[in-house]
């Protein structure tokens, strides 16, 4: 393996939890976001012979990124809950500027927070949604439920937990 292709290696792997949340937040669909995730590495090593070494590598994937994001929305227009273009090119501009380090981190210190002062049993179900990545219908035969009343309390939680992170970010951010 030659310098170039370390190089790229160790770029690319240290860059994946940015990436991924790039993608997520560009599609906000577990599912997409992984396989957009596979198909901007495969594209990114297919392209390696066009990174200039000494460039910022993470702009760069960012931009391969967004045209995966866009190729897979084409597919999905078809869908009734879709970004527009607009939405989806605002989003690629914030998420691609050198704070987002800085807003991720500020947002999942919220949320973590935000988290301790739920109950267990939200706290699980929302670890069973979003970081197991189950289905909805999965977690209700899990707590015996039905899926729609599942998907009620979930809504809940994240409206609930949504209006918990805004609070904090805004207390931060207050004099």
């Amino acid at each position: 393996m030659d310098n170039t292709t370390a190089e790229l290696v160790s770029q690319l792997t240290a860059s994946q939890n940015r990436l991924q949340g790039y993608i997520f937040t560009l599609t906000a669909d577990r599912e997409a976001t992984q396989d957009i995730l596979q198909s901007t590495n495969l594209v990114i090593w297919d392209k390696a012979d066009e990174f200039v070494s000494g460039t910022n590598f993470v702009a760069w994937a960012f931009q391969i990124a967004r045209y995966q994001v866009l190729a897979y929305r084409k597919k999905q227009m078809r869908c009734k809950l879709v970004f527009s273009d607009e939405l989806v090119a605002e989003l690629a501009e914030v998420m691609a500027t050198d704070n987002s380090d800085e807003w991720f981190q500020a947002r999942q210190a919220a949320l973590t927070k935000c988290l301790e002062g739920i109950s267990a049993r939200n706290r699980d179900l929302f670890l069973l949604r979003y970081r197991n990545g189950l289905k909805m219908r999965d977690i209700a035969n899990q707590i015996g439920k039905t899926a729609s009343a599942v998907e009620k309390m979930v809504a809940r939680l994240r409206g609930a937990l949504l209006r918990c992170v805004e609070a904090r970010l805004q207390e931060e951010a207050a004099p």
